[in-house]
């Protein structure tokens, strides 16, 4: 069940290994609250979201694919 993350130092260290594991996949972009584990106030949300689509649909546009992150959880 999602909640909201608490970065203390074993939670920072499990969010390392699914980065590892996120930047080994293709074809998928993590974004929001669970893609970037992170406590994000509505506003900042809806700015991280028109950020991304800034950043990834030109990506798309030229045939390029989009990065995993465009706002890196660590």
């Amino acid at each position: 069940i999602p909640y909201y993350p608490i970065r203390l130092v074993a939670e920072k260290a499990m969010l390392g290994r699914y980065v590892e594991r996120a930047e080994a996949e293709s074809g998928v972009t993590f974004v929001g609250r669970l893609g970037t584990y992170a406590y994000l106030d509505m506003d900042v949300t809806i700015g991280r979201a028109l950020e991304t689509v800034d950043a990834v649909l030109p990506m798309l546009r030229a045939g390029r694919t989009p990065p995993v992150f465009v706002h890196r959880p660590l």
